[in-house]
């Protein structure tokens, strides 16, 4: 479950950051492409973000990143989460307590696949409400029930501290994973 819940916090993250980076004014042509019998068609322009086709282009590339994620346990719960290795405001991201390897990627976006494939139209939905604020309690929570209320966390790292040591990361390779682990 806590790998599931945890795909879903990445779907979410992703997409949510990608609608932020979209232009408001940017706009599609939406409607009948056919032509009439007086030579006219019926389209029109609508805003571009948020849109169920910028909204399911975004569901299609969502799930290629996980290699910018990491397996950490949450101190409180003891439960494992996903976190981004690098804030996405430019704040450098603590070390501590993460694990990377290829086995989690994959693992990750097997399940991250499944999840906007499962809940395409429901995800949409969510998204396309511009009201809502909370994407990640409506969709995790509400809509595919992968993820308990208590299961949300911010994806963003831990900012550095003062006692964070870069040289605290134990590197093991193995033949076919790469492994990377630090404890607090």
């Amino acid at each position: 479950m806590d790998l599931y819940c945890g795909a879903c916090h990445m779907l979410v993250d992703e997409i949510h950051w990608e609608i932020n980076q979209t232009d408001p004014k940017r706009t599609i042509q939406v409607g009948s492409f056919r032509i009439m019998p007086d030579g006219s068609q019926r389209l029109s322009e609508i805003p571009y973000k948020q849109s169920t086709v910028q909204l399911t282009e975004l569901l299609e590339t969502a799930c290629s990143k996980p290699g910018d994620y990491y397996q950490s346990v949450d101190k409180l719960t003891n439960t494992k989460i996903y976190r981004r290795q690098n804030r996405r405001d430019g704040q450098p991201a603590s070390l501590k307590n993460l694990t990377l390897s290829k086995d989690i990627m994959k693992m990750l976006k097997f399940a991250c696949e499944g999840i906007a494939e499962d809940f395409e139209e429901e995800i949409i939905t969510v998204f396309r409400d511009k009201e809502n604020e909370n994407y990640l309690q409506s969709i995790c929570v509400s809509q595919t029930e992968l993820c308990k209320e208590s299961q949300l966390y911010d994806v963003n790292p831990d900012v550095v501290e003062d006692e964070d040591n870069p040289d605290d990361i134990e590197s093991n390779n193995q033949e076919s994973d790469t492994e990377v682990k630090t404890e607090l």
